[in-house]
């Protein structure tokens, strides 16, 4: 860390060290203030377990101006903020309350506190006596008890009572009392006046609660998809009622989602410290929130279309939503779940445009890297690449679709669930559906001429011309629609019919990368061989 950097951190600390002191927090005595009391106006969850808060309340202020809430969220680092009429202040605090507690009783010695003060007959080995249980300790194990009786006071060890008999209806509950350590935040207003009363908001981003997304594509109609979204919310932090809850579609950037604000009062200062050293979270780019937690953007062209929201087995017609710079966030609103549940909500419907084809990857087979040294063959399996039955789908609904899970259907048939990358509107995505084995490929690369020691810079490479052909059979009894697509290290000479598109990977080395695809109808039984050359610099 740079020595700047460390001056401003230091600054900042001290700072809250000063909002956290006893000597600050004595401005008010935090028992007689006015409690503000806030309720969830809305919240903006997003895929990776984060939702951002908005709550609102009023309150009375003493008469400098002085209030406390209920409680601290658990907020991240820099997302705290509170909104009032001339705030000046803001601290954090911690009380000590105590609570009572209704156990039910479940040994003999928690049979005897929850029946202190009743008449009853005990039965020891040798003898028996009658008399008053004495009050029992709270928070102190019960290896013996005082009875009061007749003769006098009298100490019995528990393990000597072998039957107890009740002279009145015997409890089976106690009063447990415990003190509870409760965190707030204590704050004053430029405008003191008792009675006065202020309208405060405040935000903050906590973990806890995020949705996933899932969709079911129906293909019954041999022309139109049907195709509908819900969104499942996963509430584990608090209580939320008649809500309005936005869905976040997007790509956030949140570096300090792990570093709980100081104002928590949940870490020491050595653990703050010690979590900002740690330089916050980067769990957005791979790993465990690859995939469904983020977006994956691979799209084909964009195509203009009309949206639709026509879906005869969903209960929706569609649920508002907005754009805010790179993100989308559908808005559903009277949401009300409790902490610890979980609930699906239908988003959008719509009725869209879809073909069906059939999908064949080649791989880059020469295994020369863009240096042209050439690298350890990896295996394919047994089967080598497999076409592919898939479906095309063209988004012509009013909402971009996020990446989730897909099941597809025809009417009350399943048939696959593959997954729906991120599609902006108007933008075609591909669904699997099954492996097409009536559908029959093979591939061949062939060394057509090398010249050799070819100078680049200060190395000498041979630069080969390869000639390759794809061979496809459509088996089955119906024509197909084939796209084919084969990966290539080096310059492409010749594709045929086929569109070339470059790669950025590649690009510092001798050799590029290059993409050749092909769209082309496969008649029923027909067979037909896809050429194409290239050239390619080897060590």
């Amino acid at each position: 860390m740079k020595r700047v950097e460390k001056e401003l951190l230091f600054a900042g600390l001290m700072a809250v060290l000063v909002l956290l002191s006893p000597a600050v927090s004595s401005a008010a005595d935090e028992g007689s203030l006015p409690l503000l009391k806030t309720k969830a106006k809305t919240l903006a969850v997003f895929k990776n377990g984060l939702g951002f808060f908005s709550r609102e309340g009023k309150t009375a202020v003493d008469r400098n101006g002085w209030a406390i809430t209920e409680v601290v969220p658990d907020a991240a680092l820099g997302t705290l903020w509170l909104r009032a009429d001339g705030l000046e202040e803001l601290i954090a605090v911690k009380e000590e309350k105590e609570k009572e507690e209704a156990i039910q009783a479940t040994s003999l010695e928690e049979l005897l506190k929850a029946n202190a003060d009743r008449e009853v007959t005990v039965t020891l080995d040798d003898r028996t006596l009658s008399g008053k249980i004495r009050p029992l300790a709270d928070d102190k194990p019960v290896s013996f008890i005082i009875m009061n009786t007749p003769e006098g006071e009298v100490a019995l060890r528990t393990g000597q009572i072998r039957e107890i008999r009740f002279q009145q209806p015997s409890a089976d509950r106690f009063i447990r009392k415990t003190k509870e350590t409760v965190r707030r935040l204590k704050f004053r207003t430029g405008k003191p006046g008792t009675g006065r009363e202020e309208t405060v908001n405040y935000y903050y981003l906590q973990k806890g609660i995020g949705w996933t997304p899932s969709y079911l594509v129906d293909i019954r109609d041999s022309k139109k998809a049907k195709i509908a979204m819900q969104a499942l919310l996963i509430n584990d932090v608090e209580d939320v009622e008649d809500l309005d809850v936005y869905f976040v579609v997007g790509y956030p950037n949140f570096v300090y989602a792990d570093i709980l604000s100081p104002m928590n009062l949940a870490e020491s200062l050595s653990q703050f410290l010690a979590s900002l050293e740690g330089g916050g979270t980067r769990r957005l780019r791979g790993g465990i929130t690859s995939n469904i937690m983020q977006q994956r953007a691979t799209f084909a062209e964009e195509r203009s279309a009309v949206g639709g929201d026509i879906f005869d087995f969903s209960v929706t017609t569609g649920t508002p939503g907005a754009s805010e710079e790179d993100l989308f966030l559908y808005r559903k609103k009277g949401v009300t779940l409790r902490k610890g549940e979980r609930a699906s909500y239908y988003i959008f419907s719509g009725e869209v445009d879809y073909r069906h084809i059939y999908q064949f990857d080649v791989p880059d087979t020469l295994n020369v890297d863009r240096y042209g040294n050439s690298q350890q063959r990896q295996g394919e399996g047994t089967t080598g690449p497999q076409v592919w039955h898939s479906l095309k789908l063209l988004n012509s609904t009013v909402y971009p679709w996020t990446t989730a899970p897909a099941f597809i259907v025809t009417g009350d048939k399943p048939l696959a669930q593959d997954t729906i990358n991120y599609t902006p509107k108007g933008v075609e995505t591909n669904l699997k559906i099954t492996v097409a084995t009536d559908v029959k490929t093979d591939y061949h690369e062939y060394e057509e001429a090398r010249q050799r020691d070819v100078k680049i810079r200060y190395d000498n490479y041979d630069l080969v011309t390869v000639r390759g052909e794809i061979y496809l059979k459509n088996c089955k009894a119906e024509d197909i629609n084939m796209e084919v697509k084969k990966s290539i290290t080096g310059e492409v000479v010749e594709a045929g019919d086929g569109k070339v598109k470059k790669v950025a990977e590649g690009i510092t080395g001798v050799n590029s990368s290059s993409l050749i695809s092909w769209e082309i109808p496969l008649k029923a039984g027909k067979e037909i061989t896809l050429p194409y050359s290239y050239k390619v610099y080897i060590r």
